[in-house]
């Protein structure tokens, strides 16, 4: 009777945590090159974007993005030719 219950709740278990909502849109992530360096925009799923450049980052929120997905915020980048993530130049 004990192995019935401890089965039972084992099963019990693995389905709750199977059928937890998963976070598809979390760390989706979107890149291109600027003479040679990779900058990637990951959004996190809750509201903020990671901006990613050269070893260093920055957490925006998408209102900072002004109206555009991170992929064509990282694309104005790149077509812009500048970026500045905090980097003394």
């Amino acid at each position: 009777m004990k192995k019935s219950i401890l089965f039972a709740a084992l099963i019990g278990s693995v389905l709750f945590f199977s059928c937890a909502k998963d976070n598809d849109d979390k760390g989706i992530c979107e890149s291109c090159e600027l003479i040679g360096v990779p900058i990637t925009a990951c959004d996190n799923g809750d509201g903020t974007v990671v901006i990613s450049s050269g070893g260093n980052s920055e957490t925006i929120s998408e209102e900072e993005l002004g109206g555009l997905s991170p992929e064509d915020y990282v694309k104005g980048i790149c077509s812009a030719g500048a970026i500045d993530l905090g980097q003394a130049n």
